[in-house]
């Protein structure tokens, strides 16, 4: 009879004696954008690249533009994705073919060459279906039906699929965190079928009426810790998780929230088999019912892509492969 050590002496060895798969993407992660046939993964030094479903890579990994991605979303047969230069105050906004195979764009040299240029050049992502310079540092990015809506410090935006704007407005505001408008930063946009929601990391939700962008509902949620994401699924309802190492779960976004404790924090989760599941920092997670699974593992989960986790060296794990605690 095979021992738990034992056990775990064969699956680590297995580990790291197995070949190495194409679904190993050769970056330290940042996040991923999912799509119905294709998920874009972006790295933190601005790399992108495709992958299917089962995580294997779709062609090279590039560099569209030379710097990071702030976010990224898939709609329709197009990724859109910004990016944000801090140092060179350089801001751009650009949709990409997912049916096209990906060549790297301009390097930062270039990007610096042409803040100065007075021939009127403005240097573009590769491989844009149509792109935009960006007058104001970009937020967050969602999709709404077939559009595009998107945050920048100065307002939120939507935009079509060819980039003609629908409506704009001012950034939603709440009187109850007033004080703190100009440190607060939107950390979710979500659709889900009452509206547009739009989240703070400081607690704010306002749903929008998708239509004209007007505001129908607005509240804010005391959670007694800031958000850093949001997700939702119509069966599991609304997860949001929270800076310091918890997560809360509501029903409903003008119902109340149960708060459960996680031990550090969770980085992304997906509603799978009437579960949430999640990973995050050097643990992966579920909750079912009212009852909260945690199990150690020895790295940093990045992202949950069909129920296998992204890890922040590059590769792939089973969720929830490691000892429970």
């Amino acid at each position: 009879m095979v021992d738990g050590k034992s056990r775990q002496a064969w699956r680590f060895i297995d580990w790291i004696t197995r070949p190495m798969e194409t679904g190993e993407i050769g970056f330290s992660p940042s996040g991923v954008a999912r799509g119905d046939d294709f998920h874009v993964l972006t790295g933190t030094q601005g790399e992108v690249v495709k992958i299917n479903r089962e995580g294997i890579l779709l062609g090279s990994v590039v560099s569209l533009f030379p710097s990071p991605v702030v976010d990224s979303t898939i709609v329709g047969d197009r990724w859109c994705g910004m990016w944000m230069d801090r140092e060179l105050r350089q801001a751009r906004m650009a949709a990409i073919p997912l049916n096209e195979d990906w060549v790297d764009g301009p390097n930062r040299e270039q990007l610096r060459i042409s803040i100065h240029s007075t021939n009127g050049d403005v240097l573009k992502p590769a491989m844009s279906i149509w792109h935009r310079t960006l007058d104001s540092e970009p937020m967050k990015i969602g999709v709404s039906g077939e559009n595009i809506v998107f945050t920048t410090v100065t307002g939120v935006y939507m935009i079509d699929s060819d980039a003609n704007e629908i409506w704009r407005g001012m950034l939603p505001r709440w009187p109850d965190i007033s004080s703190l408008f100009a440190f607060d930063q939107i950390v979710g946009i979500v659709e889900f079928p009452g509206g547009l929601s739009i989240w703070s990391r400081a607690g704010g939700v306002s749903v929008l009426d998708p239509t004209n962008g007007l505001e129908i509902f607005s509240r804010t949620i005391q959670f007694g810790d800031k958000i850093s994401g949001v997700s939702y699924c119509e069966e599991g309802g609304w997860f949001v998780m929270l800076h310091e190492g918890s997560i809360a779960v509501m029903d409903k976004i003008e119902g109340d929230f149960s708060p459960f404790n996680t031990g550090s924090p969770v980085l992304d989760a997906q509603f799978i088999d009437g579960s949430w599941r999640w990973t995050g920092w050097r643990h992966d997670g579920s909750l079912t019912g009212q009852v909260v699974d945690i199990f150690e593992r020895d790295n940093v989960g990045v992202s949950i892509i069909n129920g296998s986790v992204l890890t922040n060296d590059g590769s792939w794990s089973e969720w929830g492969a490691t000892r429970q605690t």
